[in-house]
Parts: C-alpha cells; structure tokens; sequence
C-alpha cells in the first residue's frame, strides 16, 4: 500500500460525473434524514421501556442496506472522478521517443494501444518517470541501428509498442520492442565480475532484472547521453514498489524484450477493502487484494525447517508462519505454539509472489475502510496507517509488503558495494524530478523604466490550470499537424493554442517562457502565411515547444516559480523565421506611413501593454546641415532609446542606415514619462542640437 502519493492541485472533471455526485448528495440528505427518525423511535422504545417491534427492526435494516449502498457507490463515484486516461501520457511518450529517434539516428515506428485506459491521476502523475526511463533503453539499447538491422534480415525501421490495459485487480502497461533482446550471458558475467552472483549461478529473468537493477552495471560498451551509465533502473523498481506494483520482462535474443508494470487498481482515495481480524487486543485490516486464504490448523499441521523457523503447508507450499503480534512488536512475547490446543486460526497473505502466513486470534467480517495515515513522526514498517470500526473501536491498516519484510527478515539491499569500482554519484532523471527546486521569478526589463506586475499565487494557480486544460488539446493540434502538414486548419489550430498559452505565461509573470513560445508561435505565424513550409525541422521546434511548456507546468506544480526561457528554442526559431523585410523605399509621406513591427517587437509591445507601459507616436521633421541626414536620424533614434524603448520607425532602420530618408522619421516607442514632459523635453533637445522645425508627440494605443 502506497504511502507516498502526492496530490495533483488541478484536474478535469467530468460534468455528469459532477451531476451524479449532486444526486448523491440529495441521497445522503434524505438518509441522513431517515436516520433520524430511526432513532427517535428507537428513543421512544427506550422511554417506554417496550420491547423493539419488527416495524423497528425492518426500519433499521433497511437504513443500513440503503447506507452501505450510497457509501459504495459514494466511494465508486469518487474513485471514477479521480481517474484519467492515459492519452496525456501517451502523447508524452510519442514525443519522448520521436526525439529519442531524432537524436540517435534510428528509425523507429512507435505505436500507442490502449489510451482510453483509465488509471488514479495521483499514480498517472508518478508512472511517466519509470515508463520514460524504459522508452528510453528500449531506443538506446533495443532497436539496432540501420545497418545492424538490415544485415539482420529485419525492416530498417525498428517497432516500440506502448500498450495498456486495465484488469480486474490491476492496470498492466507493457513496453515492446522487436531489438536484439537483452544479452542474458553478457550480463551474467558482469554479475561474476561484480562479485555479485558465482560463476556457475544460472542465469534467469528474474537474476538479470536483479543484475540490472544494480546501481553501476552496465553492459553497454559506451556511454550515451540518453543512457548506458549503468544508473537508474533501480530508481525505476523503486518507483513502481512504491506504487504497490511488480515489474519483470521477457526477451529474446534477436527478437526484442518486452517489459511489463502491474500496477494494484487502488485509488489515492483512502478507502480500503479489507478483512478484519483481531490478534490478541488488537484489531488490524488487510488489503483484500494481498489476502490469498484464511484457514484454522492444529499445531500437529505445523513443521520446523532448519534455518527457516516454522512452516505450513499450504496448496502443495511450505509457507513461513508467524505470530502478527510479535512480528509488529518484539515486546509481545511470541505465540506458545507447543502449549496450543484446537485450531489456530491463520491468515495467508501475499505480496509480488512472497506468501507468509501469520497466527491470529480470530477472524472479524470484511469491511469497507477509511484509512487515516499516520504522520511520519510515528509511521511504523507494516502499518499504513489506523482506521475507526464499527462501535468506534480503533483498528490499524497493515502495510502487506513492509510487514511481509519484518517477517522474512528481510534487510535493505546494499549491492551497489559489491559493484567494484562502479560507484556512481550521478543523479538520474527520476531522482532529480523529486528534488526540489528555489528560484523567483525575474522581472522583465528591457528597459529601467519597466516594471514587474506581481501576480497573486491564487491568480497563478488558475493560469496553472487554465494551462493544464489546454494541454491535452495542444498534443492533439500537433500531433495532426505532424501527420498532415499540408493542412492549413491544423496549422491555425496550432497557432491559436500556442498564442492563448504565450499569453498565459505573460499574465503569470514568466515573459522569458511567453519570448520562447513566441517563437514558435512566430514560427506558425509564417507557415500559416505561406512564408515557410512544415518541414521536420519546423515540427521538432514546435514538439520541444510543447514539452517546454509540460515542463514549466510541472515545475509550478512543484513550487518552483522561476522564469527561464529555452535559449536553444528561442534561437532556432530566429534563424528559420525568413528575413523580415517589408521592403520600403523611400517614402513621400512619412507621417502618414503605417509603423510596421516585426515578431520580436510585437513581443517587447506585448509585454509592456501587461506592464502598464505608456505608447507614444513621435514625428520628425529636421534639417541635417552639413551632417548625413541618415546620421541625424541614427543619433534621434539613439536619443528616444535613452527614454523609452523604440519598437519600430519609419523608415524602417535599415533603409535609414542605407541612407533612403529624406529628413522625416516617425517612431512608436513606449515610456513611463507622460506626453507633456516628452514633448517639451524631446522638442527641446532636437530642435536644439539636431535641426528639428517640427516634433510632435501623441499618445497611441
């Protein structure tokens, strides 16, 4: 049972899930209403001092059947609310492995089966980490490359298959690759070298996923930037123990390895299933889901093996047998097995196919049960926590698999000191993605007179969510664009999904994430204008864009606010964006010329409009003397700098520097001075030092 799951702030639900809940509150309302008329006649019984009627009875009776039918489907309802489908991670790992094959030059067809799969949110949440470690070998160390693959006999194109699946205990997600199987005897012998099994051990499924998961061995010969250093599919058992779930492969030699997560269907609703047993004065709950039988034996049915303790045979199996009051508290003196007499009531409990069977005192009635954890000051290995039972008694929810450690005596294992030489201080993906991180957000400055809007952290939370909802329809828009760039809607769909998100970004104070988004929305901007085309290139900026912003949304969610952009995004947007050039020439009318601004300004003007930033017109007419008129222009146009910041001019700067103007220049700049004291002071200076007989300066929107 899990202890360690952390709850999303924000989720989508759905609306007649929302209108079923409303209707069961009404059923509660009348229930509870019901239930005060049950005892106040059973309180007029009472004061009567009358026997209980069969009325009385039936009315009670029939209000615990109508209770346990609402609390269960209460609880269905909650749990179905809380569920998600895998379509959002599905979309993650589509990316994930579409880079993957950019990056190591494979060619791989990735397949998704099973998105409609519903799962907790609160698991999907920590699931991705230890599937995107698995996505990540099965490219790496799976798939050949070409060549391998042809000299092989086999398609140029590798297949990962992601598939999921729900049961009727548990979700199953299974990894397929058709690569060149696992290399069992390679690692066989560097378990030998590592000391960590003997020469003449056997060599099987289960030893090698021992072997793998050893912090430093490692049989790739070389060391990649996607993996190969011999770290991280311990942190991946890990992640999936603490999710209650097992995880194994199959491989074969040239054919591929498909590995396989089963994950319990419990929910991050603390509500259990269980059976109840007592064990002497105390009373605990197991999980149905780890109860395998419940069987009453002599002590003539009980054997001790050497080494091993007492035994009970069990379906054609030896089982370890234990008393489950010493086994949780050495204090309690151990069960007087030789002194019993009659049956011995025993519990068979099961965990990742360890079954330990363990005495108690008496078995109580199943129920369902809301576990109340306990605070890691007094968390205790084999209990999750303490639930209240029927006639408010107090019992305790068992962790099977920490308590089924105490009984085998099972210690943490330290293998990574048998590895020679291998010590590793590197930190991998999964366990950086648990550290937390402290930075503030910067402001934006383009220029002294900017100032930072500070956004509320309720306000953020909305553009938090707001972002959350948009996702799912993001992947989408991209991934059809992906399979059918020729589509112009899909190119405006895109584009309008990554302009709502740039201005979610800006209104929650992260302009360096809304300038990397701003340039793919650029990007769009030009494809969707017939400017540029959908080429690979374009799409792999555009789907590290999305993951850009996943990334973001995540790290808010964890609390860290801080505002960097994707320098690599942001300058590979630049150079494919096609030179901005509106070809002016010289222009008659200068005042009348529209100021046209290009991508890059259209940001800066974006950005000051949220910071309450004030926009002017300024327009020029001087006499350049002696002087270059286009050097009279340049040193105006420096001078307008030193008080705001200048967005675009006519002419266009580059025609000015090329001399095409003819003593006129009109500018749209922003400033935190007012209009009176620009135009006094600007009016001032030009007409003094740079010949100007007419400056006028007007506010613009």
């Amino acid at each position: 049972m899990n202890r360690t799951i952390k709850h999303s702030e924000n989720m989508l639900v759905r609306g007649e899930e929302l209108d079923r809940l409303l209707l069961l509150a009404g059923e509660v309302i009348i229930t509870s209403s019901n239930q005060g008329l049950v005892y106040k006649n059973m309180q007029d019984l009472y004061d009567k001092k009358a026997h209980v009627d069969q009325e009385a009875l039936d009315a009670a009776k029939d209000l615990a059947s109508s209770t346990s039918l609402l609390s269960g489907d209460l609880h269905r309802l909650v749990q179905s609310i809380r569920t998600v489908n895998l379509k959002d991670m599905g979309f993650r790992s589509r990316r994930l492995v579409r880079d993957l094959s950019r990056k190591t030059g494979k060619l791989i067809n990735f397949e998704v089966l099973g998105e409609e799969t519903t799962i907790d949110k609160a698991i999907v949440d920590q699931l991705y980490d230890p599937i995107a470690h698995q996505l990540r070998n099965a490219v790496d160390h799976g798939i050949e490359d070409v060549q391998t693959r042809v000299r092989h006999g086999k398609p140029q194109e590798g297949r990962i298959v992601f598939e999921a699946y729900n049961t009727d205990q548990e979700t199953v997600i299974e990894i397929e690759d058709d690569g060149a199987g696992i290399p069992l005897q390679e690692l066989h012998k560097k378990g030998v070298e590592s000391g960590i099994i003997g020469k003449d051990d056997p060599i099987t499924e289960e030893i090698a996923l021992e072997l793998m998961c050893t912090p430093g061995l490692t049989t790739s010969e070389t060391v990649s930037k996607i993996s190969g250093r011999g770290v991280g599919m311990d942190v991946v058992r890990n992640s999936i123990d603490n999710l209650g779930g097992t995880f194994f492969f199959k491989t074969t030699a040239g054919q591929g390895t498909t590995f396989t997560i089963r994950i319990p269907l419990a929910s991050a609703v603390n509500i259990v299933d269980a059976l109840v047993v007592s064990a002497d004065e105390n009373i605990f709950a197991f999980p149905i889901s780890n109860v395998v039988a419940s069987i009453a034996l002599s002590k003539e049915d009980i054997t001790v093996a050497l080494e091993k303790g007492r035994m009970v045979k069990y379906l054609d199996s030896l089982l370890p047998l234990h008393d489950l009051n010493h086994v949780l508290d050495k204090r309690c003196a151990d069960f007087d097995w030789a002194a019993s007499s009659g049956s011995i009531p025993i519990l068979i409990v099961e965990h990742k196919g360890k079954k330990v069977a363990f005495k108690v005192t008496e078995f109580l009635a199943p129920q369902k049960l809301v576990i109340i954890p306990f605070d890691e000051s007094i968390a205790t290995i084999g209990l999750v926590g303490s639930t209240i039972l029927g006639g408010r008694k107090l019992g305790y929810i068992v962790d099977v698999p920490g308590l089924i450690s105490l009984a085998l005596d099972e210690k943490v294992r330290d293998v990574a000191s048998k590895v020679k030489g291998k010590d590793s201080e590197e930190t991998t993906d999964l366990e950086a993605a648990s550290e937390k991180k402290t930075a503030a957000s910067d402001a934006f400055t383009e220029g002294p007179q900017d100032t930072q809007t500070e956004v509320s952290a309720a306000a953020r939370q909305e553009y938090v969510a707001e972002l959350e909802r948009l996702f799912p329809d993001l992947n989408e828009a991209v991934f059809a664009l992906e399979s059918d760039p020729s589509d112009n809607e899909k190119v405006h769909a895109a584009f309008r999904l990554f302009h709502t998100i740039k201005g979610n970004f800006i209104m929650m104070g992260l302009p360096k994430g809304g300038e990397t988004i701003h340039g793919i929305e650029s990007v769009l901007d030009s494809t969707r204008s017939g400017k540029m085309e959908i080429t690979p290139e374009v799409m792999d900026i555009i789907m590290d864009g999305v993951s850009y912003i996943e990334d973001v949304v995540r790290n808010m969610q964890a609390g860290t606010w801080e505002d960097k952009a994707a320098e690599d995004i942001v300058e590979r947007s630049k150079d494919m964006l096609p030179e901005e050039s509106f070809e002016q020439q010289e222009i008659d009318d200068v005042a009348a010329a529209e100021i046209r601004l290009t991508h890059e300004s259209q940001y800066r003007a974006l950005m000051h409009r949220k910071n309450n930033a004030k926009f002017y017109r300024i327009y020029i007419e001087f006499n350049p003397g002696a002087q270059p008129s286009f050097l009279v222009a340049c040193l105006i146009y420096r001078r307008i700098c030193d008080v705001g910041d200048v967005l675009g001019t006519v002419p266009l700067l580059a025609d000015i520097e090329k001399g095409m103007m003819n003593g006129k220049i009109k500018l749209l700049f922003t400033s935190t001075h007012d209009q009176d004291f620009l135009q006094k002071a600007l009016e001032e200076l030009f007409t003094k030092h740079y010949g100007a007989n007419l400056v006028s300066v007007v506010s613009s929107s």
